[in-house]
Protein backbone atom coordinates (compact mmCIF):
# COMPACT_ATOMS: atom_id res chain seq x y z
CA UNK A 1 0.00 0.00 0.00
CA UNK A 2 1.22 3.61 -0.87
CA UNK A 3 2.50 5.81 1.96
CA UNK A 4 0.82 8.38 3.15
CA UNK A 5 2.74 11.56 4.70
CA UNK A 6 0.71 13.51 5.91
CA UNK A 7 -3.90 12.75 6.57
CA UNK A 8 -6.71 15.40 7.43
CA UNK A 9 -9.41 13.54 9.22
CA UNK A 10 -12.15 16.45 9.42
CA UNK A 11 -15.24 16.41 11.46
CA UNK A 12 -14.63 13.76 14.45
CA UNK A 13 -16.12 14.29 17.70
CA UNK A 14 -14.34 14.09 21.32
CA UNK A 15 -15.63 12.44 23.56
CA UNK A 16 -14.78 10.98 26.94
CA UNK A 17 -14.66 8.14 29.03
CA UNK A 18 -14.78 8.38 32.45
CA UNK A 19 -13.93 5.40 35.21
CA UNK A 20 -13.96 4.82 38.83
CA UNK A 21 -11.93 2.82 40.51
CA UNK A 22 -11.58 1.30 43.80
CA UNK A 23 -7.57 0.89 45.48
CA UNK A 24 -7.33 0.16 48.86
CA UNK A 25 -10.92 0.89 50.16
CA UNK A 26 -10.79 4.65 47.98
CA UNK A 27 -13.17 5.95 45.04
CA UNK A 28 -10.93 7.45 41.98
CA UNK A 29 -12.49 8.69 39.09
CA UNK A 30 -10.03 8.52 35.98
CA UNK A 31 -10.79 9.98 32.72
CA UNK A 32 -9.78 10.21 29.13
CA UNK A 33 -10.28 12.20 25.56
CA UNK A 34 -10.18 10.65 22.73
CA UNK A 35 -11.02 10.45 19.52
CA UNK A 36 -12.37 7.37 17.23
CA UNK A 37 -10.93 7.34 13.59
CA UNK A 38 -13.44 6.44 11.07
CA UNK A 39 -13.92 3.54 9.62
CA UNK A 40 -13.29 5.12 6.22
CA UNK A 41 -9.43 6.16 7.46
CA UNK A 42 -8.72 2.84 9.42
CA UNK A 43 -6.78 1.12 7.09
CA UNK A 44 -4.81 4.39 6.45
CA UNK A 45 -3.38 4.68 10.19
CA UNK A 46 -3.70 1.48 11.80
CA UNK A 47 -0.25 0.12 12.93
CA UNK A 48 1.82 3.25 12.42
CA UNK A 49 2.98 6.31 14.44
CA UNK A 50 1.73 9.63 13.76
CA UNK A 51 2.48 13.00 14.84
CA UNK A 52 -1.04 14.00 15.70
CA UNK A 53 -2.66 17.85 15.94
CA UNK A 54 -5.85 19.08 16.73
CA UNK A 55 -7.59 21.49 15.35
CA UNK A 56 -10.10 23.33 17.42
CA UNK A 57 -11.60 26.62 16.00
CA UNK A 58 -8.54 27.57 14.02
CA UNK A 59 -6.17 27.07 16.98
CA UNK A 60 -3.63 23.68 16.79
CA UNK A 61 -2.89 21.74 19.39
CA UNK A 62 0.22 19.78 18.68
CA UNK A 63 -0.61 16.16 20.65
CA UNK A 64 2.52 14.46 19.91
CA UNK A 65 3.66 10.67 18.82
CA UNK A 66 0.53 8.29 19.15
CA UNK A 67 -0.22 5.17 17.69
CA UNK A 68 -4.01 4.59 17.17
CA UNK A 69 -5.55 1.93 19.86
CA UNK A 70 -7.60 -0.70 19.20
CA UNK A 71 -11.01 -0.18 21.65
CA UNK A 72 -13.91 -2.92 21.11
CA UNK A 73 -14.03 -2.70 16.12
CA UNK A 74 -12.86 0.88 16.69
CA UNK A 75 -9.13 2.48 16.39
CA UNK A 76 -9.01 5.53 18.90
CA UNK A 77 -6.80 8.21 19.31
CA UNK A 78 -5.93 8.65 22.94
CA UNK A 79 -5.60 12.76 24.09
CA UNK A 80 -3.57 13.88 26.69
CA UNK A 81 -5.17 15.03 29.94
CA UNK A 82 -3.83 17.83 30.55
CA UNK A 83 -5.18 20.12 28.11
CA UNK A 84 -8.78 18.89 29.80
CA UNK A 85 -9.40 22.52 29.63
CA UNK A 86 -9.53 22.86 26.23
CA UNK A 87 -11.30 19.24 25.65
CA UNK A 88 -14.27 20.03 28.19
CA UNK A 89 -15.14 23.00 26.27
CA UNK A 90 -15.26 21.00 22.98
CA UNK A 91 -16.58 17.65 23.96
CA UNK A 92 -18.69 15.40 21.72
CA UNK A 93 -18.51 18.64 19.22
CA UNK A 94 -16.37 17.77 16.12
CA UNK A 95 -12.46 18.72 15.56
CA UNK A 96 -10.44 18.01 13.03
CA UNK A 97 -7.46 15.63 13.23
CA UNK A 98 -3.94 16.15 11.15
CA UNK A 99 -1.41 13.34 11.26
CA UNK A 100 1.76 13.45 10.19
CA UNK A 101 4.49 10.74 9.69
CA UNK A 102 7.23 11.95 11.95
Amino acid sequence: MLEIPQLLIPGVKLQKLTRHINNKGREYEYSQYFIYIPRDFEAYVKDKEWLVTIIVDSKEFPIGIRTPSRHNNYYIITLPNDLEYYWERKLYQKVDVLLQRP
